[in-house]
């Protein structure tokens, strides 16, 4: 049995799609409908059910797909083990919030590259529920996200840190002077949001929908770089976790309006799935986080 063939099998019923499985795998569509062709006639049973344009995995197909799963993690330990301890390499695919991309990761990315410098880095930002999904079916190694506490028997959570979600504002900021700045006040001044759909923005949104508050941002956008810069030049006020804007409080940039009986603690996690056989640079960048 050729184990290419397992390996494609096991990609393609990942994705549950021909194409994306041809791409990450750097064939052509064509090689992959062989390569199943094959594994299916060598078994003498069917492994996908085609309707149409849809594919699923059959009965049996999943049961080859248990096997196949441990086929894999045997592969990459013996690939892993055959090499010397001491000099790691290979690839790891990180899941990530743009918001820890820009905060905690550039710090994190550079000791990492420095240290292991064979090993190839890919990082991919989405959603926290498209980066889980992305997990599910392994197009990433593990994710690193904001949100509250994650759980489900199939994940394996080896980091999670509180992580507070503040308003900010411009250094000097008349709200930031006061005391305590009720949640309606600071909901009537103009604001820099993350986009709809980031967990925390969810936080805000879920809160004025409730209460049926009047409330549009002047500006939405995905990079809380920028955001963190339009405060440091004096416009507006925003919604971030607290390790976006450190260095920028540390330099009296921006600063903290303390919102009256408004607590939003969310939590930095790292998650993979159960089944995910840990590689040596996956678990040396997983500790380089743990330790920052």
């Amino acid at each position: 049995m050729e184990i290419r063939n397992l390996m494609t099998f096991l990609r393609v019923a990942e994705l549950q799609n021909f194409t994306r499985a041809a791409e990450q795998l750097g064939y052509s569509q064509s090689t992959v409908t062989v390569q199943i062709q094959q594994l299916e006639q060598e078994l003498n049973i069917k492994l996908f059910e085609r309707i149409g344009k849809q594919i699923s995995v059959t009965e049996k197909g999943w049961e080859v797909f248990q096997y196949a799963k441990e086929i894999r993690n045997l592969t990459e330990k013996i690939t892993y083990t055959a090499r010397e301890q001491n000099h790691i390499k290979g690839k790891i695919c990180i899941g990530v919030i743009e918001s820890l991309l820009c905060s905690a990761m550039p710090e994190i990315l550079s000791e990492f590259h420095k240290k292991y410098t064979d090993v190839e880095l890919i990082v991919k930002t989405n959603y926290v529920d498209i980066l889980i999904e992305m997990m599910i079916h392994n197009e990433v190694d593990f994710i690193f996200v904001i949100d509250r506490p994650l759980y489900h028997k199939e994940w394996i959570k080896p980091y999670m840190e509180k992580e507070e979600i503040l308003f900010f504002a411009p250094f000097g900021h008349s709200l930031t002077k006061k005391n305590t700045v009720s949640i309606q006040e600071i909901l009537k001044q103009p604001f820099i949001l993350t986009e709809k759909g980031i967990s925390y923005r969810k936080e805000l949104d879920e809160y004025v929908e409730k209460n049926a508050v009047e409330f549009k941002p002047f500006l939405e956008i995905g990079d809380t770089r920028i955001i963190v810069e339009l405060l440091k030049k004096g416009q507006g006020i925003s919604f971030l976790p607290k390790i976006a804007a450190v260095k920028e409080m540390k330099s009296q940039k921006i600063d903290v309006i303390n919102v009256e009986n408004w607590n939003v603690v969310m939590w930095k996690q790292i998650i993979y799935h159960k089944n995910k056989y840990v590689t040596p640079q996956m678990s040396a960048f997983i500790n380089m986080i743990m330790q920052k």
